[in-house]
């Protein structure tokens, strides 16, 4: 008896210790990240928030996760929101006002992100993470900033937009391979690009449509390191101009009798399309309740992509500029069909990401967003965000709780909505409460003491013009050794 006693006892043991080694195994797994990034993509494009275009393999990603009704991005257009995106800080806290331009505040200035900022790679990359990029990087205009030196792979472009055939670029916009630039001028190859590009649409070399071509490098990356944690970071340039497309999608949409929607319709089928062929190779490999996956738009949407119910789009701090399509799944960890109502920020997906993977966000990295998982789940209550700040050109808006104060010509004129009841910002009612206004006023002029000038940009009262921009650098040079 004594004997069966302890053979049962030691057989218990065996299996609690068995057990504690799962769990902690489990414990010591790091998540996967995909960030699915859009470009100039409305807030009404998508088909769970009302799109006319189907958009299967996004809509999973609400459905199976959480929408955040009010997502917001960190400037109404796209290089400083990537930058926000990629740093967790207000881009402006280091002088990234604008778009990458040819005007600087003086000629040893160098746009883009500073080296000595670390963005979301670098931060996971001392994690333990391999990661990529598969996209539109407009991060850096030098050498030194280069995805190619800020990422483990890297392919796509550094600029603010190309054709959806690479090979169309000129040669200071290359399609990249990590060091290596893949795309070859059809002008070496003795074909014209009329030949294959009629008014955006593609009729020849549909193969190579740069939409898929992303699709396709990102997969393949989820595919080569699925035994490691992976940060797989998908800016595709669609859904921004030019407006190209293959002929067989655009053929699609021809009771659509705008030319500009129709083609952009195309461009987000193919988008689309291509969200589902990383999903699919999470799927494939067995990684879905392995990873976290992020998708959401740079901006609002253009004058061909809709915003509604939002006012304005792309450029405005209307809704319509900063609100975006913005969701989260995360299978076994978040719980699906959930809408997520209060306001967050592009800025928190840093330290959401670096919680999830275990690591910890310093004070001394300064970050502006938080971890949002907790808010998600329910563990925390309130606001993630006493309030969120925006400033670009002379145009400036606050959201603090439910309230939204815009300002016009560099502070002549304000407009305050309360977006629970409003959310077309179509009553202003800066007039029925002033105390509050001056309290927001005030509010975002402290947190403005905070932030370095505007370094670089469009605006020639910068100072000096750089007479190389637009034009290819030594390190777009075939022969240039990259360091």
């Amino acid at each position: 008896m004594r004997r069966g006693i302890l053979k049962l006892t030691s057989i218990v043991l065996v299996l609690a210790a068995t057990y504690c080694t799962n769990v902690l195994h489990a414990a010591e797994t790091k998540p996967n990240f995909v960030i699915i990034f859009a470009d100039d993509l409305g807030y009404g494009d998508v088909g769970y928030q009302g799109g006319d275009v189907p958009t299967p393999s996004i809509d999973s990603i609400a459905e199976n996760g959480v929408v955040m009704t009010d997502g917001y991005v960190t400037c109404p257009v796209c290089a400083p929101s990537r930058a926000g995106l990629l740093t967790g800080r207000y881009q402006q806290r280091f002088g990234f006002w604008d778009n990458i331009g040819p005007y600087r505040i003086s000629k040893d200035v160098e746009p883009g992100i500073p080296t000595d900022i670390p963005i979301l790679s670098e931060r996971l990359k001392k994690l333990g993470y391999v990661c990529g990029l598969f996209g539109k990087t407009h991060d850096g205009d030098c050498e030194e900033m280069m995805a190619f030196n800020r990422w483990d792979e890297f392919y796509g472009f550094n600029n603010g937009a190309s054709n959806y055939l690479g090979d169309m670029n000129r040669s200071h916009n290359p399609i990249w391979h990590n060091k290596k630039i893949v795309s070859s001028p059809y002008m070496k190859r003795g074909i014209r690009n009329s030949d294959i590009n009629k008014q955006g649409v593609i009729i020849k070399d549909t193969e190579n449509y740069l939409t898929d071509k992303l699709g396709e490098m990102a997969s393949n990356f989820i595919d080569t390191n699925k035994d490691r944690p992976f940060l797989c970071y998908v800016p595709f340039n669609a859904i921004h101009g030019p407006f190209q497309a293959p002929k067989a999608i655009i053929d699609k949409y021809a009771h659509i009798k705008e030319k500009d929607r129709r083609i952009v319709m195309a461009i987000l089928d193919s988008m689309d399309k291509n969200v589902g062929r990383v999903l699919n190779a999470l799927k494939k490999n067995d990684l879905m309740e392995k990873t976290m996956i992020i998708f959401m738009s740079d901006n609002g949407g253009h004058e061909a992509s809709p915003n509604k119910p939002l006012r304005g789009g792309k450029g405005t701090y209307w809704e319509g500029g900063l609100r975006v399509p913005f969701c989260m799944r995360w299978d076994g960890h978040i719980k699906p069909g959930q809408s997520y109502k209060h306001a967050v920020i592009s800025l928190d997906i840093m330290p959401t990401l670096i919680t999830a993977a275990r690591g910890k966000v310093e004070s001394s990295w300064k970050l502006d967003g938080v971890d949002l998982m907790p808010y998600i789940t329910g563990r925390k209550s309130g606001r993630p965000h006493d309030a969120l700040y925006w400033v670009w050109g002379p145009n400036k808006a606050i959201r603090a709780g439910d309230i939204k104060v815009v300002s016009f010509n560099g502070g002549k004129t304000y407009e305050m909505f309360d977006l629970s009841k409003d959310i077309g910002e179509s009553n202003n009612i800066a007039g029925q409460n002033p105390g509050k206004l001056k309290a927001l006023i005030e509010k975002h002029q402290a947190w403005e003491k905070g932030l370095e000038p505007q370094k670089w940009g469009w605006n020639k009262a910068l100072g000096y013009r750089d007479p190389t921009f637009g034009k290819p650098k030594a390190f777009h040079d075939p022969d240039y050794k990259i360091k």
